[in-house]
């Protein structure tokens, strides 16, 4: 299938999406595949998801994986993050997050620019948002961004085992080591 040659709507997309072998991101009409994920990218999701899950679930929140979609602007881009985290309430639909306050990708070298700048001048627009967080798969390195109770958008990085990675609005801190548990398939790095 050329999805490059057609332009397509939601619905058509959704379609394709519900039976398809492999993913596509949706934006205004163009469909893009996406590659798999590594072992490590998968650990460090897992670990991101192993840290919240509990704790938010407990908050009115819940986390879902790389395989469900994120809108980030309506009828225009659909997004697959590895990580999204929204409100229970947020179940209009069963195959789309409406309303994320948490999107986290985990980045290669192939994917680090667009998570950097192109996800996240999208990711910072939608209104529920409250983190993006960027995780490096290849060395120790987060990237928070986070909206403060003003509306501004501020940036931290994470470099070192024992930092601690705060998000206050759901009130709960974690050690960047945490992040990385099982990484390389080896004990912690550093």
């Amino acid at each position: 299938m050329n999805t490059a040659e057609k332009f397509y709507t939601v619905a058509e997309w959704l379609h394709l999406e519900k039976s398809a072998e492999l993913r596509h991101e949706f934006y205004y009409g163009k469909l893009f595949l996406l590659s798999g994920g590594s072992k490590r990218a998968n650990r460090i999701t897992s670990n991101l998801i192993e840290i919240l899950d509990v704790s938010l679930y407990a908050k009115g929140f819940e986390i879902f994986d790389h395989d469900v979609k994120a809108e980030v602007v309506p009828n225009g881009i659909y997004r697959y993050p590895d990580l999204v985290v929204a409100p229970i309430a947020d179940d209009e639909d069963d195959y789309i997050v409406k309303h994320p306050v948490l999107l986290a990708e985990v980045a290669s070298e192939g994917s680090s620019q667009r998570d950097r700048i192109k996800k996240r001048r999208e990711y910072l627009e939608i209104p529920s948002l409250w983190y993006y967080l960027i995780v490096n798969q290849n060395e120790m390195l987060a990237e928070l961004h986070l909206r403060d109770n003003d509306g501004r958008w501020m940036q931290y990085y994470f470099t070192e085992p024992e930092e601690i990675i705060e998000l206050s609005r759901f009130e709960l801190s974690f050690p960047l080591s945490a992040v990385y548990e099982r990484w390389k398939g080896e004990a912690m790095p550093g």
